[in-house]
């Protein structure tokens, strides 16, 4: 029991810190009398998460092996890198570190801490916990269940502790998801008119003192919401009203320029007047949060908007929080908008990510752990541990077989052609 409870271990750089009170909060918080009905929703939530990212496994493995499989594979392994397949900030081009590390130590804090919640609820004994440290930096936290004891409680028991952990994370990412749809629904366009997205240098844009981020509101002084409906032409003298930091101010005497297109079917050259600004049409940036707030009104690839990284290429132009328009927006929480909005993001992506994948049948991963005792209560005494685990160990085997498949398949098939 000294051992147990030894307070510090230190062991290739990571430190472990056990506590007392640790043990007592979770004691607290399993006599409540919500644990036991929650424990029994988290179990029933472990085959739905699961099942999910056995769907989305299944789809892309399935995807690889059609017709279009080498293209997609080809795409994947000359866009992304294959470091994106790890969800570690500073590792992952596209998670970002600060806000990485605070959602991936959140997520595994209430996991662990979940387990044994449960687990003292129903009596079973916890035999230490305490938070994880890499030298100075707190990287997550771990909770001993007995794992005697949880061989010879009911399978229902152990099943609720199995399934508390990921439970919880699928609950909390779905609440920050929540949180995080009803803030994008109250952000607003800062300003009436076209969002200046780039300006190049030279050009009457540049010259006239038009910058990312302003919006131009006004030709001639006729509003305008879209720079594309205007009837301009080349070298024509205006007077464009813009929208800048806060204030809105007349930019005389702007001489436009002349652009020339080439039709690469009949090769005739036309002429079009030229700003310089690259833009985005007020509708869309109202769009663009209609469709993150309803995706189910739009396309169903929409749907993809929830599941991949703001950073990730092409969806940063589609999401409003992203660092590509998020200059564009306000909302209630004003200057603190962005960032609440990018954590409950990451707090979202990273508790959703590891409660289905953490409950997919792979020992020894809580959905492993409760396949095998699954297997061994449905048997009711005609199914031993070691047929049971002799299945799971199969179904482990299988499923690392297409996860490996999905993960480096693009890659692998990428360099033998």
């Amino acid at each position: 029991m000294q051992e147990e409870y030894k307070r510090f271990t230190f062991n290739y750089g990571i430190v472990m810190l056990r506590t007392r009170k640790g043990l007592s909060i979770m004691d607290s918080l399993g006599k409540r009398r919500i644990t036991k009905p929650l424990a029994w929703f988290m179990l029933y939530l472990l085959p739905i998460s699961g099942g999910i990212a056995l769907f989305l496994i299944l789809g892309e493995f399935l995807v690889y092996l059609s017709p279009k499989g080498a293209e997609v594979a080809s795409y994947v392994a000359s866009n992304i890198s294959p470091t994106a397949n790890l969800l570690l900030p500073g590792l992952n081009p596209y998670v970002p570190v600060v806000d990485g590390w605070i959602a991936i130590v959140t997520a595994v804090v209430i996991h662990e801490a979940s387990h044994g919640i449960v687990a003292r609820s129903l009596g079973m004994r916890v035999k230490t916990a305490g938070v994880l440290f890499f030298l100075v930096i707190p990287i997550g936290a771990f909770v001993e269940v007995d794992e005697k004891e949880m061989k010879e409680v009911r399978p229902s028991m152990a099943l609720r502790v199995l399934g508390a952990g990921s439970g919880i994370n699928f609950i909390v990412g779905l609440l920050c998801l929540l949180l995080l749809v009803v803030s994008v629904g109250s952000m607003t366009p800062l300003a009436n008119g076209s969002a200046i997205a780039s300006v190049n240098v030279p050009s009457p844009a540049s010259s006239a003192g038009i910058a990312p981020g302003d919006f131009i509101q006004a030709i001639d002084g006729v509003p305008n919401n879209n720079l594309g409906t205007l009837s301009l032409q080349p070298y024509q003298v205006v007077n464009i009203t813009v929208w800048h930091d806060g204030r809105t101010e007349v930019l005389q005497n702007v001489k436009l320029g002349e652009i020339v297109y080439t039709n690469t079917k009949t090769h005739q050259n036309t002429t079009a007047p030229y700003l310089g600004v690259s833009y985005i049409p007020y509708a869309a940036l109202t769009g663009f949060v209609s469709t993150y707030v309803n995706p189910q009104n739009e396309a169903p690839v929409r749907w993809v908007l929830y599941i991949v990284p703001p950073a990730f290429p092409g969806i940063a132009s589609s999401i409003p929080f992203s660092a590509q328009l998020n200059t564009f927006y306000t909302s209630p929480l004003g200057a603190a908008t962005n960032a609440v909005q990018n954590l409950l993001f990451w707090i979202f992506f990273v508790n959703f990510n590891l409660a289905i994948f953490n409950n997919l049948p792979i020992y020894p991963m809580d959905g492993g752990q409760a396949m095998e005792r699954f297997l061994v209560g449905i048997g009711r005494g005609r199914i031993s541990e070691v047929v049971a685990g002799r299945a799971t160990a199969g179904i482990t085997v299988a499923l690392v077989l297409v996860l490996v498949s999905v993960i480096a398949g693009p890659y692998l098939i990428a360099y033998l052609t």
